[in-house]
């Protein structure tokens, strides 16, 4: 079953990437090709109406009150977010700034499965409080609980605190 799901997904992963390049041209390529190029303009609209609901001051910004520098949306794993991060903080520290690291924490061990389907249920928020990886003292999670970005940038940074949040 593991094989055939690694299989199936090597599959989709090379069609996809074809489509992506241009490589294949066969129907099923064009199909998605449209969708993807329709679905990117359906995001174009709804992102300029929702700048035009932000510049009308519909949407307000939310301040924190604090400096925010945000890594990351910009693509997915493997660009070197990370170690970004983790030179944005060394060079801030060595500043003088006080430094704090949320993260969504991937893989991460969730919430248990009975307390998310019991908020889906009652059509709750989730009110789960960040998780302390590290107070900039010591470490007070493990990389399974926290995730193990947020865990090795809390090992290699002193005086840093780490939270993990998933809804960051």
């Amino acid at each position: 079953m593991r094989e055939r799901f690694r299989v199936w997904t090597e599959t989709l992963q090379t069609f996809g990437l074809e489509v992506i390049f241009e490589e294949r041209h066969d129907f099923k390529a064009t199909l998605t090709r449209g969708i993807l190029f329709g679905g990117s303009k359906l995001y174009q609209v709804g992102f300029k109406i929702y700048r035009w609901f932000v510049n009308v001051r519909i949407f307000r910004d939310k301040t924190l009150g604090v400096q925010v520098i945000a890594v990351g949306n910009l693509t997915w794993g493997g660009t070197g977010k990370t170690p970004v991060v983790e030179k944005f903080a060394r060079e801030l520290q060595n500043a003088g700034r006080k430094v704090a690291i949320l993260s969504r924490g991937y893989r991460s061990k969730p919430p248990p499965l009975h307390q998310l389907l019991l908020n889906k249920i009652l059509l709750r928020e989730d009110q789960t409080p960040p998780r302390v990886v590290s107070d900039g003292k010591s470490l007070l999670l493990d990389s399974e609980m926290a995730g193990d970005e947020p865990y090795m940038l809390a090992s290699n940074l002193r005086d840093v605190v780490v939270l993990v949040d998933r809804t960051a």
